[in-house]
Order: structure tokens, then sequence, then C-alpha cells
């Protein structure tokens, strides 16, 4: 589930997302200078951005819709995926 969040005239989108612990602890350490986990991702992910010359989103960030459940299962979801196996 997407929620959007429109504050003025800048939208703001509310991502559920999992990341490894070693990568936790790197966005823990930028949220102390930056404030806040989200602006943490933010400058991380802008500066990903910027240092591959692209202006876009890393091709190593996705996101999908999923069931509103997402976050409280997400163990399940993964164990049924690799049961069916990866298609492409």
């Amino acid at each position: 589930m997407i929620v959007s969040f429109i504050i003025g005239e800048a939208a703001m989108v509310r991502r559920t997302i999992s990341v490894s612990a070693a990568i936790d602890q790197k966005i823990l350490k930028i949220a102390e200078e930056e404030g806040s986990y989200s602006a943490a991702v933010a400058r991380l992910v802008e500066e990903g951005a910027r240092r591959t010359g692209k202006n876009e989103v890393p091709d190593w960030i996705g996101s999908f819709e999923g069931p509103a459940d997402l976050s409280e299962n997400l163990d399940k979801y993964i164990k049924q995926a690799l049961k069916r196996g990866y298609r492409r």
C-alpha cells in the first residue's frame, strides 16, 4: 500500500522498505546528522544518483504495490515466492 501526503505544493510518499542490518546501521549513523531516518534515506539516495551521473533513481532501488499486510507478513510472502521459484 502506498500512502501519499500532500503538504502545500510538495507531495510526500510513504514507503515501507526492507534493508539489511548493515545498511540500517549506515542509515542510522547518517540520521544522527540529518535529524530523521527518512531524511537520511533521501540524502543517501540523492547522493547515490548524483555519483552515478544520473538524475533518476539508482537501478538498485525498486518499489511495487503489494498487499496491505506486506510489512507484517514479509517473511511469509518471501517464502511463498521462493517456493514458486524466481521467474522473469
